[in-house]
């Protein structure tokens, strides 16, 4: 059974039992993310939510998007939307890094 790392009104993120990879569930979509694809994604979230923050007048609009796994798709995001992906992204990777410490220290 997967450990549901964070969730919030968009969706969750989710590690899956043998801890290989990650469960990303947003809105329809859902992705399964390996540690480095983690690192990748939450890079491209953050600087969109950093460079669109200020010029964005319609926050609700879909006019973000992220590419997806193939060159002929793309996920598209509303600002809103956007900062809700970003705080599955890192609060996972926050979760990920402590789980890290935490063995660390009991194995020692």
């Amino acid at each position: 059974m997967s450990r549901c790392l964070h969730h919030n009104t968009l969706g969750c993120i989710a590690q899956c039992p043998g801890r290989c990879c990650l469960h990303l569930y947003f809105g329809n979509v859902g992705l399964r993310l390996l540690p480095h694809e983690l690192r990748q994604w939450r890079g491209m979230v953050a600087e969109l939510c950093t460079f669109h923050t200020p010029p964005i007048v319609d926050a609700a609009a879909r006019c973000l998007s992220l590419p997806g796994p193939t060159s002929d798709q793309v996920f598209l995001f509303s600002l809103e939307e956007m900062f809700l992906l970003h705080d599955l992204l890192v609060s996972a990777a926050l979760l990920l890094e402590v789980d890290t410490i935490l063995a660390r220290a009991a194995s020692q």
